[in-house]
């Protein structure tokens, strides 16, 4: 008895859809392996971000008490310069009042009459208001310079608040779906035109026999 071998009619369904088990797993393996490296990606440009985001914050905060620092000492000076310049203002009109009063003792007992009493009183009055205002155009030009050193400590402030910049993110490539999920479908569609399943519309037709 002649024994007849027929292949299965399943066998080449079997193949393609074995093969495309097969690339289903390595297209898995490969999503899961992007997704890992995007991940972890991800997280090493992230804590970059946040290392110098915290420089920043460390950088201003300590800029600002330098700042803040050098305009109390300019305020205080420039006040302690005006408290001493009313204190010999104080002490100029006393000695004025002082040189007046024995001014006119001296006038009284020698004789003076009034009007020269008047001019020589006149005189130390101009003295004093001459003296008063060089300390004042002193004091002036003095608080003039302060004001100009507080606007200086102000662009420097504004140049090292922002002398660390943030931290520019580098591009994290995405992960990509596309290519394991259409690999699973070349492997499955390569496999059933090798097996006879399908038939591959651009390969050459045989001529029909006669």
């Amino acid at each position: 008895m002649k024994h007849e071998h027929r292949f299965c009619s399943c066998e080449p369904a079997s193949l393609a859809l074995g093969s495309m088990a097969l690339s289903a797993a390595g297209a898995g393996a490969s999503i899961y392996g992007q997704s890992q490296q995007h991940e972890a990606a991800q997280q090493v440009e992230d804590q970059k971000a946040a290392a110098v985001d915290e420089a920043i914050t460390e950088n201003r905060k300590r800029a600002t008490a330098d700042y803040l620092k050098k305009v109390e000492d300019e305020m205080l000076a420039d006040a302690q310069e005006k408290q001493a310049l009313a204190e010999k203002e104080h002490d100029l009109d006393r000695n004025e009042r002082a040189a007046s009063s024995t001014a006119t003792v001296a006038a009284a007992e020698s004789g003076v009459a009034g009007q020269s009493l008047a001019a020589i009183q006149a005189d130390y009055r101009y003295q004093v208001e001459q003296a008063k205002g060089r300390l004042g155009l002193n004091q002036e030009n003095q608080s003039y310079q302060h004001s100009r050193a507080i606007q200086t400590y102000q662009t420097e402030y504004d140049n090292r608040a922002n002398s660390v910049k943030p931290y520019q993110r580098n591009p994290v490539s995405p992960v990509n779906y596309f290519a394991p999920i259409f690999s699973v479908a070349q492997a499955g569609l390569d496999t059933g035109i090798r097996t006879g399943l399908f038939t591959n519309p651009l390969s050459p037709t045989a001529p029909p026999t006669k």
